[in-house]
């Protein structure tokens, strides 16, 4: 490995010999120390993201009310095709049960609601031409997260640096951030993975953003608490710590359960029986998925709205090392008479 960077570093002064700009392209010495300021709310950028997963999840169930229902519900273009979607997979676990070349109802017998016996927020993108404007629309989303998570591992730095943050924390920060970074990203093949075709790999994609969301809900909490952060209406520090631990505390059973059931969907490709269970007129199934939901994207964005409006913005100095020059010693000499003339 060090050979690979003495070789790079070798190339590179090399190749820097080669370079440079003509002297009369210099800046002057007035302009010489300029530099350029960018100053960015971190959590801004975590709230713009939310705020684009529900423009996402909103334009994405306008699509499937209005495009995708009334299309799956009159059935195949040929009679009695057995094509997908109309395929009857499972079709015998909804009531009235789902036959091969008939239509469907996608609030009640998708085919997430015949594996799983309810609908998460998926099936909105499942079925064309959802899936595809959906896919169009989710980079919105995906880069502004992926924005953030760059950015407050930026944040988390500088504050390790200058003690506001403790060393465990930043470690747990390295560790975790190409995770949720990956999982970001992955989340795409949920687009490119058909539920109604391989209802696993689909699963897997989401399975992906929830490592995530959970990662950075987890993470944004434990900062309130090793930063030392309190606030006045939260009755100062002791009302905050409190307020955190709890929803750490929530979050983490919810969370952990979640993760359980998903993952053994993923890599068993049958869910745990006891998420069929009813409860309320519904399967537990989705109770679960709506608490998780409100702890891992409602929560979330409902604290880094407060956290955007109360916490300083990263401030960062960009500027150009100046580059070697063309013709240095003639401009210099060229200077130096002029300064001699003047005088």
């Amino acid at each position: 490995m060090s050979s690979i960077s003495n070789c790079v570093t070798s190339i590179r002064g090399r190749m820097s010999s080669l370079f440079s700009r003509s002297v009369t392209n210099r800046r002057t010495p007035a302009n010489e120390s300029d530099v350029v300021k960018v100053y960015i709310n971190v959590e801004c950028i975590r709230v713009i993201a939310y705020v684009n997963f529900f423009i996402m999840c909103i334009c994405a169930m306008l699509i499937n009310t209005h495009l995708v229902k009334p299309r799956l519900k009159e059935g195949p273009d040929e009679e009695g095709s057995t094509c997908s979607p109309f395929d009857g997979v499972m079709g015998d676990r909804v009531e009235p049960p789902v036959f091969p070349g008939e239509g469907f109802d996608v609030s009640t017998q998708s085919h997430l609601y015949r594996a799983f016996g309810f609908n998460n927020i998926c099936v909105n993108w499942d079925y064309s031409p959802s899936r595809e404007i959906t896919a169009m629309i989710y980079p919105i989303f995906e880069y502004a997260l992926l924005l953030y998570l760059f950015f407050d591992f930026i944040q988390t730095y500088i504050y390790f640096k200058k003690g506001w943050v403790s060393k465990y924390y930043f470690r747990a920060v390295q560790c975790l951030i190409g995770f949720m970074i990956l999982g970001c990203a992955w989340f795409r093949m949920i687009f490119v993975m058909i539920a109604y075709e391989n209802i696993q790999g689909h699963t897997a994609g989401f399975f992906c953003l929830q490592i995530t969301l959970v990662m950075a809900a987890m993470v944004n909490a434990f900062f309130v608490i090793d930063s030392k952060i309190e606030y006045k209406f939260l009755w100062g520090r002791k009302g905050t710590l409190i307020v955190a631990y709890v929803y750490l505390l929530l979050n983490l059973v919810i969370s952990i359960t979640k993760l359980i059931t998903t993952g053994h969907f993923v890599f068993n490709g049958t869910p745990l029986s006891w998420l069929f269970n009813e409860v309320g007129g519904s399967v537990v199934g989705k109770h679960l998925d709506m608490v998780w939901f409100v702890c891992n994207a409602i929560v979330p964005l409902i604290v880094s709205i407060i956290r955007a409006f109360c916490e300083p913005s990263l401030q960062i100095t960009v500027d150009v090392p100046i580059s070697p020059r063309s013709d240095y010693e003639n401009a210099e000499k060229e200077d130096f008479n002029d300064d001699e003339a003047d005088s």
